[in-house]
């Protein structure tokens, strides 16, 4: 075999960041890039620095987030601060998320560079479990990078980061520049803070989410009527039921009765008592929703519900019904984790489980004879998240159906946590 030939096969073998060649820094960045493998991070911190490709620059940041392991923060955050590539940036973000919340990774390193989204930066991101202890300094540069970076793309997904964090101590800062008048025309990036003030839910962000209710900006009104509701914001409720029974806008007066309906404050009760017979069977619903949630007791609910045709409004009946104790009422839902409804259906028995005392009586339904209800069930119980429910889900684990197999083993991870 020719010498030259040899040569390649062994740098191919054993590539090394002081290649002159692009391929062969990028299979050394790929031969370090394994779980745990926390002797490397030294290694490709060095060869970040000196590094002049942005891809590979990217593909360096994924393989801190694949080893997962905090020694890379300092070289992340870094990046964050200093790398002139907007992708490089984004990706150091990802990283870091990584680092708190484990995402299956396998195969080839895939960064943004390479079209592939984050999972953190698409809707509906995982979050971090309340086990887990977040690094001040992670959120600190998260919260620079969201109020100082040149790019909206990267404020915005650093704002977003720290509500996947439920980074808490952060909410003083992202009100704050939620409220700066410099960033008015930061559409995008006011939109992601809200967004994570909700996920949050503080009520000290109350205050700052009223003052958008009255934003210029249609969008940025929608974010927050439905973040004042979830951080339970009960000062809103005067502004929101303005909002509904006055605005013109349909998606504005849905979004409002929406927040009222989560708010828990009893002055919404002649609001929601007139709307039980709207109509609009949505009204209907958020009505019955809202009441709910007050323990409504009022003669007349089971009369309601009986002669009720729409599915979501009887859904909505029969929470407010099992919500006041009534809780045969909770088999009008568990029966409806099969049918169109399931995931209205879902929300309300997380709510009977978590806050309502009703575990035991979901427990029962683990034991359906449709695999849909079991499935259901196992989901709703793994997210309300009391580790007292693992006796109950582990035998599903052999279950005869694969989707119920499937949810009672995400069900478990949640629960060990």
């Amino acid at each position: 075999m020719p010498h030259c030939l040899i040569l390649a096969l062994l740098l191919f073998q054993n590539p090394s960041f002081d290649s002159a060649s692009p391929k062969e820094r990028q299979a050394a960045v790929e031969q370090l890039a394994v779980l745990g493998n926390r002797d490397a991070i030294p290694k490709l911190g060095e060869a970040l620095k000196k590094e002049s490709k942005s891809d590979i620059r990217a593909s360096i940041i994924a393989a801190f987030g694949r080893i997962r392991d905090r020694d890379a923060i300092p070289f992340l955050i870094d990046s964050l601060r200093t790398d002139l590539e907007k992708n490089v940036r984004l990706q150091a973000i990802d990283s870091l998320l990584r680092l708190y919340i484990p995402i299956e990774d396998s195969g080839p390193l895939h960064t943004l560079f390479g079209k592939v989204k984050s999972v953190f930066f698409e809707p509906n991101p995982p979050v971090v479990g309340p086990e887990v202890q977040v690094d001040a300094a992670t959120k600190q540069a998260l919260a620079a990078a969201m109020q100082k970076d040149f790019d909206d793309d990267v404020r915005a997904q650093a704002a977003r980061a720290l509500g996947t964090l439920k980074a808490k101590d952060q909410v003083p800062t992202l009100t704050a520049t939620l409220e700066d008048p410099q960033n008015r025309e930061h559409r995008d990036v006011r939109i992601e803070i809200i967004r994570t003030l909700a996920l949050i839910r503080d009520p000290a962000a109350g205050p700052a989410l009223e003052k958008a209710l009255r934003d210029p900006n249609k969008q940025i009104v929608l974010e927050a009527i439905s973040a004042v509701g979830l951080v339970n914001d009960t000062a809103a409720r005067p502004t929101l039921e303005e909002f509904f029974r006055n605005d013109k806008d349909n998606r504005i007066k849905s979004r409002s009765l929406e927040a009222l309906a989560l708010l828990r404050d009893k002055g919404s009760m002649p609001l929601f008592e007139s709307l039980l017979n709207d109509k609009n069977d949505y009204y209907r619903e958020l009505a019955a929703e809202g009441l709910a949630r007050l323990n409504y007791k009022a003669d007349g609910w089971k009369d309601r519900f009986d002669q009720e045709r729409k599915p979501n409004v009887r859904n909505a009946l029969a929470f407010g019904l099992a919500s006041s104790g009534q809780v045969d009422y909770i088999n009008n839902l568990a029966n409806a984790l099969d049918s169109r409804q399931d995931y209205q259906a879902e929300a309300y028995l997380y709510e009977l489980g978590k806050f309502d005392g009703q575990m035991n009586e979901l427990y029962r339904y683990l034991k359906s004879s449709n695999p849909k209800v079991r499935a259901g069930m196992a989901k709703v119980i793994g997210n309300i998240g009391d580790p007292t429910a693992l006796a109950q889900i582990r035998p599903l684990t052999e279950d005869s159906d694969t989707e119920v197999v499937r949810e009672a083993v995400a069900a478990l991870r949640k629960l060990n946590r």
